[in-house]
């Protein structure tokens, strides 16, 4: 086994952060006993009729890791089922997190966040592969990619104390 450098990204200033948002900068608690209660369609459809993330407290773990970060290594990328979905997460990251707004990238596919980060790699082209880091709650995304590209991933608990 490898000791890990994960660490040593976090604090390296010129790391760029990638972020998920659900289970990651906001908990998912939306049912009475169970972290959710909806199916995809359903979600899809509801999300069109309330904000959902309007009343949804920030991670302060998160809120005092990214205090002192430079916000133009920053960014989100969130599963959304439409565009109204993803307003509400850019609304809830600028609020809670100072993320802006052009930071914030909606993929309709998990898979699709590799392709996102490559995206955002175009914005920092100075920079080795290993300095952009997925923050994940989802082991198949963080899995995809690390077997798919030379980026970096940490693992949500990797926060925990």
């Amino acid at each position: 086994m490898k000791e890990s450098k994960i660490k040593e990204l976090f604090q390296n200033e010129c790391t760029v952060y990638v972020f998920d948002l659900d289970g990651v900068l906001a908990p998912i608690e939306y049912g009475e006993y169970n972290h959710y209660y909806y199916d995809d369609e359903e979600w899809s459809k509801a999300i069109l009729e309330k904000d959902f993330y309007e009343d949804v407290r920030p991670i302060k773990t998160f809120q005092d890791f990214l205090k002192e970060k430079d916000k133009s290594f920053v960014y989100v990328v969130t599963k959304v089922m439409n565009e109204e979905e993803k307003r509400q997460k850019i609304k809830f990251v600028k609020k809670n997190y100072q993320i802006e707004e052009d930071h914030v990238y909606g993929v309709y596919h998990d898979l699709d966040k590799l392709k996102a980060m490559k995206e955002i790699q175009k914005n920092h082209p100075h920079l080795e592969d290993r300095y952009f880091v997925m923050i994940d709650d989802t082991v198949n995304i963080l899995n995809d990619i690390m077997e798919h590209s030379s980026f970096s991933t940490v693992h949500v608990s990797s926060f925990l104390k």
